[in-house]
């Protein structure tokens, strides 16, 4: 889909993606890593019902919408960022930093990887 013409007209958000020096500044001294990447994790996301019709587009078959968050649009980024950041609040910066829809855990040690790992996966 070519969202171009919505993007244009879309209110940005401009909720923060976490920064790389930032996230390697947290994770000095650890020993131990685990990435987890949330596999079409946008489409995770419903699509607030009276915006489905801005995701409209045709195929042979017809005329569809979108009733999860494809990707494409302007805010997207910045939406599941900001869900992700809800969903591991009080573990951010501490053992777990996401960037998008990749969870990336690290710890110093391996039986504080396995319990923040655990913690994660809970």
């Amino acid at each position: 889909m070519d969202y171009r013409k919505v993007n244009a007209i879309t209110k940005k958000d401009a909720y923060p993606i976490p920064r790389i020096d930032d996230m390697l500044s947290a994770m000095q001294g650890a020993k131990w890593f685990t990435t987890l990447d949330l596999a079409s994790g946008y489409w995770q996301v419903e699509m607030n019902p009276s915006d489905q019709e801005k995701t409209a587009f045709i195929v042979q078959q017809g005329t569809y919408e979108f009733t999860v968050m494809p990707f494409g649009l302007t805010n997207a980024p910045a939406t599941f960022q900001r869900l992700m950041n809800q969903v591991f609040n009080g573990l951010l910066y501490k053992g777990v930093i996401v960037y998008l829809d990749d969870i990336n855990i690290y710890s110093k040690t391996f039986d504080k990887h396995l319990l923040k790992l655990n913690e994660v996966l809970n």
